[in-house]
């Protein structure tokens, strides 16, 4: 009888006991990795929600590098080389891209990045304008068709009041930024935002210098189920591209830049537009 009363003790404690300890309710998180809003608790795959708070505290918002580094299952190098992008690794898939993201879908507000190869970019990913990144890894993302070792999709923020900003910094290496952008609400079910951004850099190594111009335009109309979203963005980033060292060169001077690429000029010159519509129902 001791024993049963030790026992209904330890997993049944008394009410007084309880009341000293509240349940703590924390906050839901809603996804869009399943292509329909739920909460992160109940989607039965690998998905992980970068905030906008997570994305500023990162860095400087340059790459995408400084925020995905904290997502279990993902490797993303800053290959320090603008003319290639960053190389992303999910469980994998990527790992032997030699210039770009291959093997992973790319979508920026619902509309893919990613070419048909599986070849794409993350240059033109606003993360000034970014409410979260979405990142779903594992055998799920082929719901999202060909050359879908994983998913990153950014979701831009939807103005809440109406404002105008402007900022900028620099540091090592002639690294200079400047951003500037203003939102403004029209009623209940109306919004609009624009931003824009102008990145260069001198280089970590002779030739191998970069500019980035951003612009991000982003307007917003929902309804009591529906929601519509335009987007539009425009990239011009021309970039040096210092090429690889081999191992001797790398002990040598690991600043140095191959004959060839000063020889040849060896760059890279990024023009894109893109605009796409998306619209969203709740469901229920």
């Amino acid at each position: 009888m001791r024993r049963l009363l030790v026992l209904y003790a330890a997993f049944f404690p008394s009410g007084s006991w309880a009341a000293e300890e509240p349940a703590t309710k924390l906050d839901p998180v809603v996804v869009t990795g399943s292509r329909v809003e739920r909460s992160a608790f109940d989607l039965p795959f690998a998905v992980t929600s970068v905030t906008a708070a997570e994305l500023s505290a990162a860095g400087a918002q340059i790459n995408l590098s400084e925020a995905l580094a904290r997502v279990p299952g993902l490797l993303v190098n800053n290959r320090g080389n603008y003319a290639q992008d960053l190389q992303i690794n999910s469980r994998g898939f990527g790992a032997r891209a030699s210039f770009g993201v291959r093997g992973l879908r790319l979508y920026s507000d619902g509309i893919p990045a990613t070419a048909p190869d599986g070849q794409g970019q993350v240059s033109h990913f606003d993360l000034m304008s970014a409410e979260r990144i979405e990142v779903l890894r594992g055998p799920f993302s082929a719901l999202y068709g060909n050359s879908s070792g994983g998913v990153i999709s950014l979701i831009s923020q939807e103005p809440e009041t109406s404002r105008m900003w402007a900022g900028g910094s620099a540091s090592g290496f002639e690294q200079r930024q400047f951003r500037g952008g203003a939102q403004a609400r029209f009623g209940e079910h109306a919004n609009a935002r624009i931003n824009y951004s102008d990145f260069s850099i001198g280089g970590f190594r002779p030739h191998s210098s970069a500019d980035r111009r951003l612009a991000f335009a982003r307007a917003g109309l929902s309804g009591a189920r529906d929601k519509f979203i335009l987007t539009a963005s425009h990239l011009d980033q021309p970039a040096q591209d210092p090429l690889g060292l081999n191992r001797a060169q790398f002990d040598a001077d690991p600043r140095q830049t191959t004959m060839q690429a000063e020889q040849f000029n060896t760059r890279k010159n990024t023009a894109q537009t893109q605009t796409g519509l998306s619209w969203r129902r709740q469901l229920g």
